[in-house]
């Protein structure tokens, strides 16, 4: 349940790390009437963050010179930075670290996305190294993306190591006011990293389908149709019963107008899935688990980052179709303006490619639940909260929504539900679907994430 406040009442925040996602949240706090202390380590940044509150009406904001200074006073201490390392500095620095200076029973809630076992580690810091267990920690990461951090309609996996941390007031009013008033606020059974596991799950689903929806789009453009009929067709709700179609994923719907500009705006940076899928990665060998798709979309990163590291991700469709070639933008080009005949043969085709997207979605959603498996995440409560989040937010697709309740209920086990949801929802699809990839490669063009989903998507319909 959402706690509310007078404006007059909100508590004072400090907010320690003002990137893209920092900013926007922080300036959102700032015009629903938070009195707002925001510190970045990077001077520009600092100025352009109070000539924004500056701006806001009513604005109770001011800038701080270190987080030791920022933290003065402050109820809640939110920390959206960069990566653990950053946490650590901000809270420990031996001259200007947080902790040097945070007032009695305050509350630090860690936003960044950093590696499960990391919150564990800061609240031993805080208790042993300085007798600091008067001060609460709440672990929660944050999905969305810079968009939805202005409105304050994040979505947020929260947990700590006392329940009673999630609910006090300070506190909660600073999570529901950047949660969608709550509604989006997902508080996760567990103690400290449960929310970091929750996030871990949905980003290796983001982690995939950023990727996947600029090889998809790249892969419309090389066979032929217009890319801007099918990012409107796999897009578009049916009219009677609002879902999405098959094919369609959060992050395709997202990227795929910056995927179709000739001039996109920069919205997310390579650098930062490619740190998170990073954080995947060294989870995998630490619980001795295999994510093979999430892998090859790993592989592309490290690629892609060589040398367009601080590009925005959508990007990635250049880095299919050729840097530097001249079929760099043939996603855009081809808008409106397909090379295949238009009508049946077109349409068809476009079929055939929300298809393939859909099935490279099939396996990641497998490979969330056996990652689940691996987080101990698959408890009646655990499952249902972390499928509720993940649902309705950056990893979200059509058939994530559908299969992944069949594989919780079926009584013969995950294996076997997804077998059966891939012959029934994708019959006959294999061959076209190997078509597509041969014409592809054909004209010069690897659609790796596809070839590795139909790897294991042909395990399961010929089973």
């Amino acid at each position: 349940m959402a706690i509310t406040h007078s404006t007059d009442s909100y508590p004072k925040v400090a907010f320690i790390g003002l990137g893209a996602m920092g900013f926007a949240m922080s300036t959102h706090l700032v015009r629903t009437g938070f009195p707002v202390i925001g510190y970045d380590i990077y001077g520009p940044t600092l100025d352009r963050w109070q000539s924004t509150c500056n701006d806001i009406p009513g604005s109770k904001a001011a800038t701080a010179k270190s987080p030791l200074e920022a933290v003065k006073d402050a109820s809640v201490v939110c920390l959206m930075v960069a990566n653990h390392h950053h946490v650590h500095s901000a809270l420990f620095d031996e001259k200007v670290g947080a902790v040097h200076g945070l007032p009695q029973d305050c509350t630090v809630i860690i936003h960044a996305t950093i590696p499960p076992t990391e919150p564990s580690a800061v609240r031993s810091r805080l208790t042993e190294e300085y007798k600091r267990a008067d001060v609460k920690l709440i672990d929660a990461p944050v999905s969305g993306g810079a968009a939805r951090s202005v409105n304050g309609t994040l979505t947020i996996m929260a947990a700590s190591d006392s329940p009673k941390n999630l609910e006090q007031p300070d506190a909660r009013i600073v999570l529901d006011n950047v949660a969608s008033k709550g509604k989006t606020l997902f508080i996760i059974p567990g103690s400290l990293g449960a929310g970091q596991s929750a996030k871990a799950l949905n980003q290796v689903l983001a982690g995939i389908h950023i990727p996947a929806a600029s090889e998809i789009m790249g892969l419309a453009a090389v066979t032929g149709v217009d890319t801007q009929k099918f990012y409107d067709t796999v897009t578009a709700k049916d009219a009677a019963s609002g879902n999405p179609p098959v094919g369609w994923s959060w992050m395709l719907d997202n990227r795929g107008p910056r995927i179709l500009s000739s001039d996109p705006p920069m919205a997310s940076a390579t650098l930062i899935i490619n740190k998170d899928v990073g954080i995947i990665r060294d989870e995998e060998a630490r619980l001795n688990v295999e994510l093979p798709l999430l892998n090859a979309a790993s592989d592309i990163l490290k690629e892609v980052m060589k040398t367009h590291a601080t590009a925005d991700d959508s990007c990635i469709a250049q880095y299919y179709l050729g840097f530097g070639s001249d079929r760099i933008n043939r996603v855009v080009e081809l808008a409106g303006k397909p090379s295949v005949a238009a009508g049946e043969q077109q349409q068809s085709l476009i079929q055939d490619l929300a298809t393939a997207h859909g099935i490279i979605h099939l396996i990641s959603a497998y490979e969330t639940i056996t990652f689940a498996k691996a987080l101990d995440l698959m408890g009646p409560e655990q499952r249902k909260r972390w499928f509720n989040m993940i649902s309705g937010a950056a990893g979200g697709t059509t058939i994530f929504s559908e299969v992944i309740p069949r594989a919780f209920e079926d009584p013969e086990g995950v294996e076997a539900a997804f077998k059966k949801y891939a012959k029934e929802k994708f019959g006959g699809a294999l061959d076209k679907t190997i078509s597509l990839v041969k014409h592809a490669k054909s004209q010069g063009y690897e659609p790796r994430l596809l070839e590795a989903a139909v790897d294991h998507f042909r395990k399961f319909v010929q089973a």
